[in-house]
């Protein structure tokens, strides 16, 4: 009834979440390992983590410290699903999202874009000087 209507509602439901509830849909339906959790992570390490914060750290800090802030930085997705993503905030995205059609194909233009995010970030490393063709 209306209650339950006015609970969803004040979930803020924001890009990450769609990711998320793309790649469970798509996993549910296709049986395989890519779930939310997973997509997070691959995007977040990939796009973000190994082309930023691996050089930065590494610039600014020694191996051991560096490679321990980065391997803590992999925990983050899934920390940050663990919170986030709780019975009833699924039951919210299961409400806003009930008529995703083609979670493959929101998946592929995430990919694409996760991609195109991390080749950018390795243009900026290299144009800001974290990062240099080892001769």
């Amino acid at each position: 009834g209306r209650g339950m209507e006015r609970s969803t509602r004040k979930y803020r439901i924001c890009f990450i979440d769609c990711m998320w509830y793309a790649a469970e849909k798509w996993s549910a339906r296709e049986h395989n390992n890519l779930n939310g959790g997973m997509l997070l992570f691959l995007v977040w390490t990939f796009a973000i983590l190994l082309p930023l914060g691996v050089p930065t750290a590494f610039h600014f800090l020694n191996q051991i410290a560096a490679l321990a802030i980065v391997l803590i930085l992999c925990l983050v997705p899934g920390l940050f699903c663990e919170f986030r993503y709780t019975a009833r905030r699924r039951e919210a995205l299961q409400e806003r999202y009930h008529d995703m059609k083609h979670p493959g194909r929101i998946l592929c233009r995430i990919v694409l874009a996760a991609i195109a995010l991390a080749v950018a970030n390795v243009v900026l490393m290299f144009h800001l000087g974290f990062v240099h063709w080892s001769r």
